[in-house]
């Protein structure tokens, strides 16, 4: 991936853009980049699609983001690469910009609320017996399913 990344609070040697099969930081580990953005380290519970939303619970496992598991109050992420299961490595929690990104379901409207789907990982702003995801706005809309850049503000459900 061309992005660069750097951090601005100390930890040093995070790439955000790669995984690892084994931990390099211990889980729960933030760091914040030059860009604004802000991150947490993961182990995946699962494989994760690049660009899902992703729940992260309390022993900071992340897995593709459902209702259940939104509505139970797991903290909301964006995974900007691929995991497969048990890789390590870090999940946007803050940050916009087109670098950024969530996938969404086809026809989603630019800047419209977004909610969780039957499809894990994948939002959209078809709320009907769904979860809000509060915090996120996808900024370009379409009317494919495709991932869509994102203003992210530490997300969260009700």
């Amino acid at each position: 991936m061309s992005n660069v990344y750097y951090t601005t609070d100390g930890v040093i040697g995070v790439n955000p853009f790669e995984t690892s099969t084994t931990a390099r930081f211990r889980l729960g580990q933030l760091a914040h980049g030059s860009d604004g953005s802000h991150w947490v380290y993961v182990a995946a519970e699962g494989t994760i699609t690049a660009y899902d939303a992703v729940a992260v619970d309390e022993a900071f496992d992340a897995v593709s983001l459902t209702k259940t598991l939104a509505d139970a109050g797991h903290l909301i992420g964006f995974a900007q690469i691929a995991f497969a299961d048990e890789d390590f490595g870090w999940v946007l929690k803050s940050g916009q910009g087109a670098q950024y990104k969530v996938r969404v379901a086809a026809g989603y409207v630019a800047d419209a609320a977004l909610y969780t789907t039957g499809t894990a990982g994948v939002l959209d702003d078809a709320s009907t017996s769904q979860t809000l995801v509060s915090g996120v706005v996808a900024y370009q809309g379409g009317t494919a399913a495709a991932a869509r850049p994102i203003i992210a503000t530490y997300p969260r459900t009700k």
